[in-house]
This record gives C-alpha cells, structure tokens and sequence, in this order.
C-alpha cells in the first residue's frame, strides 16, 4: 500500500438488513420509489437512510442500484 492510496476515500457498503435491491430507472426519484414499492409517500426516508452513503447529495442515478428496505405491512412490493 502506498503513500497515497491512504488518502483515497473508500466507500463501506453497509450490511443488508433485510429488504429488496433495485436499479434506479430514468426519472425515479425517492419520493416515486416510496410511492411505487410501499404506496407510501413518507417512506423515501427509510429508503435515503439505507442508501445516503450510495447518494451524491440528493440524485439518484439512472442504472444505479438502491436497497428498499423491510417496512412491516407496507413492503416493499416485490411484484411491482
């Protein structure tokens, strides 16, 4: 290991607790994804929570992937 590779910065993926893996589509946004997967609104927060270390400020990325975590009685949907 060299001298500069202890300044690259690393991102540490967080260990699954359970829930659904997805690609982002073209125009998601976390809001429509809560929509989609849980026919609720308020739950992009569950979702930017489990993926705010993948996020670049607030963007998700087309192609990307994004866990939707276990929400016990809402989902996610897996049939969607």
């Amino acid at each position: 290991m060299g001298i500069l590779d202890m300044f690259k910065k690393k991102k540490v993926e967080e260990p699954s607790s359970g829930g659904v893996t997805i690609k982002v589509g073209p125009r998601d946004t976390l809001r429509s994804l809560a929509r989609k997967y849980y026919e609720d609104e308020t739950v992009w927060v569950r979702i930017y929570e489990k993926n705010k270390w993948r996020i670049d400020g607030d963007e998700l990325v087309p192609g990307q992937d994004c866990l939707l975590p276990e929400v016990p009685g809402k989902g996610p949907k897996a049939d969607v």
